[in-house]
């Protein structure tokens, strides 16, 4: 589309010449559009973490008597397995308020998210210490052969998305309860592709070549609700101790409509009370933190952590493709099989965690034969508490 103008006029009002300029086409301005709110919402979001960070690290000594507020930068990569294809590689930054008896008592918070956390079904029941959090983060998924331009058809989408996710739980010993609206988009936007290009440039690998076929830009929103339920501790919490819990997560939405259920176990010295935290790609689960302190002084706790999952899904985007136009996509397996195992360092201040996130295959290979192989990502999340 073309807008033209007249550039003079000959003595009897003739135009001489004409000036031509290009139109930007409807969907180029969407992309634009949707581009430049990416970019903003994420400059606000990181300037949040920033000041509040700031904040926080200005107050006198915080009250040991509780779990305070926590910043927690996540990293998932599959080259810890030496491969990189399916779900490459994330990230994510965290921020947790400190504990709270109820929602009306959260510090440091925007009065509406006290507000909704009150008006969030099942998060209300008496007993149940509060907290919400908030995150930014980006997954990354791509086709095992990065060397081809071509769409290739018998392997997963390249795909990315970047979010933001804002959580409400509350819970205690016993159990836990949790809500997280997740809300992004898919596409260049989400800067996948520059994300990885950089990165592979940094660390020497081949720049990968077929992101123009990844899929195309689409906004997504997601909904999870998730329960657990402690089933037994063994132990002293000052000393040595082992715990197992049931989990159930539900998430709806165009990222990810799925269903989980799975065992968590932790076994190790001076382990924190509350229930593990245990990551997943952004959207698919919850971020959360639900540790509570032990009642003796803690100088440093190291325990180990297992998880065996079952997950049904109904919807991935990122194997099922654009929701609301066509795109490449894969038939995906239904039901997938995860283990994730966890090795926790804690300080008073601080913590290091580190995970393997394997799977079953998520792709229906005998369609899809160079998908062959489930998820395998290594995890590392560093957490500091003020």
């Amino acid at each position: 589309m073309e807008e033209c103008s007249a550039e003079g006029e000959a003595p009897g009002g003739q135009v001489t010449a004409l000036r031509c300029a290009a139109l930007p086409t409807p969907s180029a301005v969407r992309e634009a559009l949707a581009q430049a709110v990416v970019r903003n919402v994420s400059i606000a979001m990181l300037s949040g973490f920033l000041t509040t960070g700031i904040a926080y690290g200005q107050e006198t000594e915080p009250d040991r008597s509780v779990e305070s507020a926590t910043l927690r930068f996540e990293f998932d990569n599959d080259v810890f397995f030496g491969k990189d294809n399916q779900i490459s590689s994330g990230w994510a930054l965290q921020r947790h308020s400190a504990v709270a008896q109820d929602w009306g008592a959260l510090e440091e918070l925007p009065g509406f998210v006290r507000q909704l956390g009150r008006r969030i079904p099942t998060l209300t029941k008496r007993g149940l210490h509060c907290r919400a959090g908030i995150a930014i983060g980006q997954v990354i998924q791509t086709p095992d052969d990065l060397s081809r331009s071509d769409l290739i058809e018998d392997d997963v989408p390249y795909a990315g998305a970047l979010t933001i996710q804002a959580t409400w739980y509350a819970y205690n010993h016993s159990e836990f309860r949790g809500f997280e609206i997740t809300v992004g988009i898919v596409g260049p936007p989400s800067l996948a592709e520059q994300t990885q290009t950089v990165v592979h440039a940094l660390i020497g690998a081949d720049a990968p070549k077929g992101w123009g076929n990844q899929l195309s830009t689409e906004p997504v929103i997601n909904l999870n609700y998730m329960r657990k339920k402690r089933l037994w501790r063994k132990g002293e919490q000052s000393g040595f101790s082992f715990d197992g819990a049931i989990n159930g997560n539900v998430g709806l939405g165009n990222l990810f409509t799925q269903a989980t259920a799975s065992l968590e176990l932790r076994m190790g010295h001076r382990m924190p009370g509350g229930f593990a935290y245990v990551p997943d790609p952004i959207g698919y689960s919850m971020h959360y933190n639900a540790a509570l302190k032990v009642p003796a002084p803690r100088v440093m706790s190291l325990y180990g952590s297992l998880v065996l999952r079952g997950a049904a899904f109904a919807h991935n985007i990122f194997l099922d493709g654009n929701t609301f136009t066509e795109s490449h996509s894969v038939d995906k397996e239904p039901f997938v099989g995860q283990i994730i195992v966890g090795l926790h360092f804690e300080r008073p201040r601080w913590a290091l965690r580190v995970y393997a996130f394997l799977s079953t295959d998520t792709v229906d290979t005998e369609k899809s034969p160079l998908a062959e192989g489930g998820e395998s990502l290594g995890i590392i999340a560093i957490e500091w508490r003020w």
